[in-house]
């Protein structure tokens, strides 16, 4: 292979990803856009804190599209025929991981907080899964830092061991929240039908919730295991934060259906496949944002108005 044909493949694998990263960011930041529109227009009555949390995430994804964007832009327009600009990683890169890490971790707080009510706050639980949360945080904002301080190529792709750590942590974090989760929305199926086709509907969303986050992180972690000196791993990156944004507007969203199948007199026809749409209406993919009644109280609990969601 010629050394011009050998060039042509890094830029693909590199810069190439890239910018095939930032096409599929900049469709998942329109699913949230839309998600977000739907949120403030169907709950104008939730708290302040929720309200907030939504806009700040939505934030952190919008400057976080306008970060990645510029790394094509400055290195394949801006510096066009100057080979030299590959010899560095632009500051995009590193600053674009402590945005996700930053977005991502207020996703996973508010999962958490969900997991702390479930479980009768078991803190133990909890702290084990938070402490997985903050890890990959501080790794992610560890990688971010070097690069900062040594832009060149080497550094990254010396790094493999700390990624493929942060994804692996992040993978196990998340299905481990997600199996909890499930086993005890699981704990508070009663005898009721319609009660126990919200739970079921409920733990679908938080089965997919879990696998695709898990999927998506170890994903992440083979592409760079395979391929060290690439950047398709930071293209898939781009996209992986927004998966835990749009789970969390999918999970406020979709509580205005689930009440209604509670309160429902007509009989109900459970799906055999759940729904795989982040921007659904109708239905959404995410984690329930609802909190179990006692096991004790079901009777009157589960009649649709105790069953409601936590602020």
């Amino acid at each position: 292979m010629s050394s011009d044909s050998t060039g042509l493949l890094e830029l693909r694998t590199t810069f190439g990803a890239i910018y095939i990263g930032v096409v599929f960011a900049a469709l998942f930041q329109g699913m949230l856009t839309v998600q977000a529109y739907i949120y403030y227009e169907g709950f104008p009555d939730d708290s302040w804190v929720l309200k907030w949390l939504v806009a700040v995430v939505w934030t952190l994804d919008f400057v976080h599209l306008g970060v990645i964007a510029s790394v094509p832009w400055v290195t394949l327009v801006e510096n066009w025929g100057n080979p030299a600009v590959f010899l560095q990683i632009p500051p995009g890169l590193p600053v674009h991981m402590v945005l996700v890490a930053a977005a991502t971790f207020l996703c996973q707080a508010f999962f958490l907080h969900r997991l702390w009510r479930f479980s009768q706050k078991n803190g133990i639980l909890v702290g084990i899964l938070s402490f997985g949360s903050f890890a990959v945080y501080a790794i992610d904002f560890f990688m971010a830092v070097q690069l900062l301080a040594n832009p060149s190529p080497s550094t990254y792709q010396g790094d493999t061991a700390e990624i493929v750590s942060m994804f692996s942590i992040r993978a196990a974090t998340d299905l481990c929240l997600a199996l909890t989760l499930v086993w005890y929305l699981h704990r508070g199926k009663t005898g009721f039908d319609r009660t126990n086709f919200v739970i079921t509907r409920i733990i679908q969303y938080t089965v997919a919730t879990g696998l695709v986050s898990s999927i998506f992180a170890l994903a992440c972690a083979i592409a760079d295991f395979l391929k060290p000196k690439s950047l398709i791993f930071s293209a898939l990156h781009f996209s992986l934060g927004r998966m835990y944004t749009n789970a969390l507007l999918a999970t406020l969203n979709s509580r205005k259906n689930l009440r209604a199948a509670l309160e429902t007199t007509h009989d109900i026809q459970i799906l055999s496949t759940p729904p795989v749409s982040f921007v659904s209406t109708q239905q959404s993919l995410r984690t329930e944002e609802y909190a179990l009644p006692d096991r004790g109280d079901k009777t009157e609990a589960l009649s649709g108005h105790s069953f409601s969601p936590v602020t």
